[in-house]
C-alpha cells in the first residue's frame, strides 16, 4: 500500500491554501511549520489505519492468515489461506517438465505481484494453484474487496 499519494495530495491541499493567504504572513508562517511536521503524523495514522484494516479483514477471513508488514516504509498487509496443501506441491525433488509460457506483459505483472502477495516464487504460485484446481478446491489468489469498518 504505497500511502505517499494520500501524503503529498493533503501536503499540496495545504500548500495551496497557504499560498492563498499570501507569503510572509503569519499564517503562511504557521501553516509551513504545521506541514514540516505533518508528515510523521501522517504517517503513523496511515499505519494505524492499516493496522485497523488488518484486524477487520481477520475478523471477516477467519480461515485466512492476515499480517501487516512494514516494507521501505510502506505498509503490506497480506492475506493468506490457512488451508493445508496436501501432497508435496511446489516441491522441487519431482520437477521435470519445463514449460515457455508467453504472456502479456499485464498479466506477468499480476502474476508476480499475486505470487509476491501469496510470498512465493512465480513458479510455486502456478504450480500451487493448478496443483489446487486440480483436486477440486482453488489454489492460493489475492482477494480484492471492499472491507467495511
Amino acid at each position: 500500500m504505497d500511502t505517499t499519494p494520500i501524503i503529498h495530495e493533503l501536503k499540496a491541499t495545504l500548500t495551496e491554501q497557504l499560498r492563498l493567504a499570501g507569503e510572509g504572513s503569519e499564517l503562511a508562517n504557521a501553516g509551513e511549520m504545521l506541514l514540516a511536521l505533518l508528515g510523521p503524523s501522517l504517517e503513523r495514522a496511515l499505519l494505524s489505519l492499516a493496522d485497523q484494516a488488518v484486524t477487520e479483514v481477520q475478523a471477516q477471513l477467519p480461515d485466512h492468515e492476515v499480517s501487516l508488514t512494514i516494507r521501505e516504509g510502506r505498509p503490506e498487509i497480506r492475506v493468506r489461506d490457512n488451508a493445508p496443501h496436501q501432497g508435496p506441491v511446489g516441491a522441487t525433488d519431482d520437477l521435470q517438465a519445463r514449460l515457455t509460457l508467453r504472456l502479456p506483459e499485464m498479466l506477468k505483472a499480476e502474476l508476480e505481484a499475486a505470487a509476491g502477495s501469496a510470498g512465493d516464487s512465480i513458479n510455486s504460485y502456478i504450480i500451487k494453484s493448478l496443483a489446487g484446481r486440480r483436486r477440486g478446491r482453488p489454489g492460493p489468489r489475492q482477494i480484492r474487496d471492499t472491507f467495511e469498518t
